[in-house]
């Protein structure tokens, strides 16, 4: 025996008297009139964007570290950005290149942007790699019992 499914139809909404329509009252509730839509968390980044750079500078401050603040500095010291932009990524892509076994893994960008910090007098560790405190170091010796 098959149950009737007229309770199911959703029928459209009566069209609005003029009454109602002065007095703006709907049979639909006003949550569905808002639109649902999601914030754009990137949006802030399409006035002033700068290419290939600016995706490294969202992942590294997601992480927190002093790379963001570099490339604000290495930035701010050049004339033109776009030019920059287009050296870095130049220089990396030729690491890349030229040395294919050793950057299988590492990133060529932070290698170029750690050498240029470097070179503008500001201490950086190679890649801005930093050691495991759990790993021992070079001069650890194992003792067996």
């Amino acid at each position: 025996m098959a149950l009737a499914a007229h309770h199911l139809i959703r029928y459209p909404p009566r069209p609005l008297s003029s009454a109602e329509r002065s007095l703006n009252l709907s049979s639909t509730p006003s949550f569905f009139a808002k639109a649902q839509t999601k914030k754009d968390d990137k949006l802030q980044y399409k006035m002033e964007r700068i290419p290939f750079i600016e995706e490294q500078v969202r992942k590294v401050r997601e992480n927190g570290k002093i790379v963001s603040m570099d490339i604000e500095r290495l930035m701010l010291s050049e004339e033109n950005r776009f030019a920059f932009v287009n050296d870095v990524a130049a220089e990396a892509t030729s690491y890349v290149e030229n040395n294919r076994d050793e950057y299988g893994s590492k990133k060529a960008i932070l290698h170029v942007l750690s050498n240029r910090m470097n070179d503008a007098g500001f201490y950086r560790p190679e890649a801005y790699m930093e050691t495991d405190p759990f790993k021992p170091g070079p001069l650890y010796i194992r003792e067996e019992f």
